[in-house]
């Protein structure tokens, strides 16, 4: 019987080979581990029965068309409706007034009304559901915050034993204190997402307030005190006026005991339709790409954690890819991405005042598109962690090669070697 090298190994340091389809690491000695980098494919006699095993297991050796293997999975998950993911935007409005914000729809809230209605749309789910996830976001979602706290208790009051409830908050984390740090347990908040913009001088250049022109510090305070029980992964916005920032931004996170295991760091740079001031100001792939990598080793030189693509942790990598996912302005809006919020022509349907989510026929858009239609992400190592290029970012790009694709797809080894190694 032929036995085939698996597509998706990454050969990591000390002999380590991780497979990213099962998503599982093996230690294998050095004879072992140059056999499997050397060739492409095996017989059964190549290893003893134990070792022959354990590489079946990890997906490190296959006799399985591990293309289809994706595609069923994809498909899969693109049509459980056991399963929902939801971005809720509780409000547009926000207590910065960063210039490269893409929330340009700003000046809306829910009412008291629609707080109501999508609280009942929310506990109406629960009933046919194992797993709900959702992610606070905003705007400002901690200007909400009360309202969020009480529907994450009526979620946990109403659901059984078999519901996986995760909820997460995308923050500027300027309004977090001891008291709302303390609820955020209570209430189940998994992880907080929160965004910094470099260095306190580079910081407070671009995210500041009305009232206050040094939010850095509040912002660090806010890190301080979430993360003595909760996840917080730290989102650093890059563009070119804030590239050099990095290391002192470390240190500085170093100096205020901002490195602890619930802390992990990210790059995200600012898109086009993010920057309102000048594109000049903007990294193209290859120039991220390559920050990206120097910030991963940087951060893992000073002992931070580098976190990985969200879906290396999740089932559903957004709601574009989810027949039962959605994101949700203040107005109850759906849409298919967030980066469409507040755009009512992009909207996929709305919930009414009796808690129904009603769509249209343009929801089925999403519903069409698979990774594997694409040849670029057939031959992409990265495919089984990343679900495939984003489609919105694909064809706003004219579909150039590399757009719409994870960073992960250039960093995948550093980021594992020094996950192995931290």
């Amino acid at each position: 019987m032929k036995l085939n090298i698996s597509k998706y190994n990454i050969f990591l340091t000390n002999y380590v080979i991780c497979n990213l389809l099962s998503k599982k690491y093996i230690k294998v000695n050095e004879e072992l581990y140059s056999f499997l980098r050397g060739q492409k494919s095996f017989e059964l006699n190549d290893f003893d029965n134990d070792v022959l095993i354990e590489l079946l297991d990890a997906n490190i050796i296959t006799q399985s068309d591990e293309l289809s293997t994706i595609d069923y999975r994809y498909n899969a998950l693109k049509f459980a409706n056991n399963k929902a993911s939801y971005i809720i935007y509780p409000t547009l409005n926000c207590n910065f007034s960063c210039n490269y914000c893409y929330q340009i729809f700003k000046g809306s809230s829910l009412s008291n009304d629609k707080e109501k209605i999508l609280q009942q749309f929310l506990l109406n789910t629960l009933h046919n559901l194992n797993e709900l996830k959702i992610l606070w976001s905003g705007g400002e979602p901690l200007l909400k915050w009360d309202f969020i706290k009480r529907t994450n208790l009526a979620i946990l009051k109403s659901a059984d034993n078999n519901l996986d409830f995760y909820s997460d908050i995308a923050t500027n984390g300027y309004l977090i204190n001891d008291k709302i740090a303390d609820e955020m347990q209570e209430c189940n908040i998994s992880i907080l997402q929160i965004t910094v913009d470099g260095s306190e001088e580079e910081h407070n250049k671009i995210r500041f307030s009305k009232t206050d022109k040094n939010t850095y510090t509040s912002v660090i305070n806010g890190i301080k005190k979430a993360a003595k029980n909760i996840k917080v992964r730290i989102r650093l916005n890059i563009n070119h006026h804030n590239t050099n920032s990095f290391d002192s931004f470390l240190d500085d996170l170093e100096k205020n005991n901002c490195n602890n295991s619930n802390i992990s760091i990210f790059v995200k740079r600012i898109l086009a339709k993010q920057d309102n001031s000048s594109h000049c100001t903007l990294l193209n792939d290859n120039e991220f790409y390559e920050y990206e990598i120097k910030y991963a080793e940087l951060a893992h030189k000073k002992g931070f954690n580098y976190s990985l693509h969200p879906s290396w942790e999740s089932s559903i990598r957004c709601a574009y890819h989810h027949i039962n996912s959605f994101a949700i302005d203040p107005n109850l809006l759906a849409y298919k991405c967030a980066l469409e919020i507040g755009m009512q022509e992009k909207s996929i349907g709305s919930i009414d005042e009796t808690s129904r989510l009603n769509l249209r026929e343009n929801v089925l858009t999403g519903l069409l598109y698979s990774p594997l239609t694409i040849e670029e992400c057939r031959k992409c190592m990265v495919l089984p962690i990343c679900g495939g290029k984003c489609p919105i970012e694909w064809e706003r790009q004219n579909r150039q090669k590399e757009a719409g694709c994870v960073p992960d797809k250039q960093s995948i080894s550093i980021k594992l070697n020094n996950l192995l190694n931290h």
